[in-house]
Order: structure tokens, then C-alpha cells, then sequence
């Protein structure tokens, strides 16, 4: 077998939730493909790098020539911060059309036994935010795990003397469930019946 299609294979097989079995599956339909399809596919992978960067105020991707489609709409209400833990979360939150305030993303969730803490994640930015910014209430939108639920219960206690509404989705999600793999009606249901924290 060529080298090259290995090294695809490799690399495709990298991709979360990819094996191996799969990954030669997507290798073999690329060979069939015309080079023109197989180049934009390379461009638009390496565009990655180049052309997408992160929003320094929510952490949401941007288009590196473009402002932050959340944080500079005025359509969006500033009453509200939703925090998540990634921003491919933004998306299932998006799909409900619950949801118009601002977003704020940790980059993960606190796991002490992964060497995840408090200053690993965004959570100083939030704070600031907070402070200055002064919403009506945040959102804390972390998966329902163990470290979904530890990290929520940190950003309370933190949040506690600006005395901001803080809520929580309700269990409308399963406990173990990633956000940005729930059904919308499900994440929907969770925005409508949040609890305070």
C-alpha cells in the first residue's frame, strides 16, 4: 500500500471518533474524488490555521478579518452571559432559539485528576466580565458530569458577591451527556426550566 495513503489514513484516523476501519473508508472515497474536490478539501482544512482565530472577549471562533458575530450584534441581549465549556457548544444552544445574550467559553471543565484547575480554564476572564459588564444573570451551560457540575459550583461561589443572578440548565440533558451532541429539544427544554445555583 502506497505511503501516502497510510499517512492519510494516519492522520484521518486521528479525528475523534475516527478509527482506523473508518478512516480507510474516507481515504478510499477521497482517491475517487476529481484533484480539483481533494484540493479544496486540503484548502479548506488548512484554512484552519491560517484563517480562524478566537474572540478575545467570548472565546467563539472568528474569522481572523471579521469581528465576533456574538459580541458585536446589537441584537444581542447584554443582560445575559451563557458560559460553555467549548465553543462547538455554541452551536446545540443556537439551534433552540432559546437563547440571545452573549456567550463566554472556559476552554474546558475543572478536572484536578487531569491537571485541569481554575487557572487553565477562562474563568478570571469571566469574572471580569462580570465585573464590569454587569449582566443580569449568567448561564452556566457545562456539560451535566461530574466536572460540568464541580466547575458550575465554582463559577457560583466565585460570582456570589456580584450579587448576579447565577442559573444552571435544568436536567433536561443526562448526566454524562456532551452538550454539542444533545438533541436540540432536549438542550431547549434545559434552557426553558434552568435553576438558580
Amino acid at each position: 500500500m502506497p505511503p501516502e495513503l497510510l499517512r492519510a489514513v494516519e492522520m484521518i484516523a486521528h479525528l475523534p471518533g475516527i478509527g482506523r476501519k473508518s478512516a480507510f473508508r474516507i481515504v478510499f472515497h477521497l482517491t475517487k474524488q476529481s484533484p480539483q474536490m481533494i484540493q479544496e478539501f486540503c484548502d479548506s482544512i488548512a484554512s484552519l490555521a491560517t484563517d480562524i482565530s478566537t474572540c478575545g472577549e467570548c472565546g467563539a471562533y472568528i474569522d481572523k478579518s471579521h469581528r465576533c458575530e456574538y459580541c458585536s450584534s446589537p441584537k444581542r441581549d447584554r443582560s445575559q452571559i451563557c458560559v460553555v465549556e467549548q465553543p462547538s457548544d455554541i452551536i446545540a444552544i443556537e439551534n433552540t432559539n432559546e437563547f440571545f445574550g452573549l456567550y463566554h467559553i472556559l476552554g474546558g471543565a475543572l478536572s484536578p485528576l487531569d491537571g485541569i484547575g481554575p487557572d487553565e480554564l477562562s474563568l478570571a476572564a469571566l469574572k471580569a466580565r462580570a465585573e464590569t459588564q454587569k449582566p443580569k444573570e449568567i448561564i452556566v451551560a457545562t456539560n451535566p458530569s461530574v466536572e460540568g457540575n464541580a466547575t458550575a459550583h465554582y463559577i457560583a461561589d466565585m460570582l456570589k458577591p456580584f450579587s448576579i443572578k447565577i442559573s444552571r440548565l435544568a436536567t433536561g440533558l443526562a448526566l454524562g451527556q456532551q452538550l454539542d451532541y444533545a438533541d436540540t429539544q432536549a438542550v431547549s427544554q434545559s434552557f426553558r426550566q434552568r435553576i438558580s445555583i
